[in-house]
């Protein structure tokens, strides 16, 4: 019984967000390719940033979790008075071949998602792709 109740609680601390709203985001790979994910505060019309704040993999019909730390911004803050995050979606294939310049510079994106803190609200979680 008790290996049980230590799985269970164990389960939750790695697939649930901090009980706060806007502390993570939720992303699920419903695709049949490995993915890497990566978000940052950017204007929406302006191409991607210089450099990724951080990259995360995430297989197929897996999902992860994007903390606030990730993007550097404390329980999603900036997002919650209305800046809009920009989620991009790579395919892993594509990040292990090319450097961040040449995919930023070609925009090799599979997919782009913007929202603020409504609007992932209204969205709904987990963000799934595609």
């Amino acid at each position: 019984m008790k290996k049980i109740s230590l799985l269970l609680c164990l389960l939750v601390l790695l697939t649930a967000c901090p009980m706060d709203r806007g502390a993570c985001i939720h992303v699920k790979n419903n695709s049949n390719q490995t993915i890497v994910v990566t978000a940052e505060y950017i204007l929406p019309d302006t191409l991607w940033p210089k450099q990724p704040l951080f990259l995360t993999t995430i297989n197929s019909n897996q999902s992860r979790i994007i903390y606030d730390s990730d993007v550097n911004d404390g329980y999603l803050q900036r997002m919650e008075k209305g800046e809009r995050l920009t989620l991009f979606v790579l395919s892993k294939d594509s990040v292990n071949s090319h450097s961040w310049e040449y995919l930023r510079e070609n925009n090799v994106i599979l997919k782009r998602y913007e929202f603020n803190a409504d609007e992932l609200d209204k969205m709904g979680q987990p963000i799934t792709y595609p």
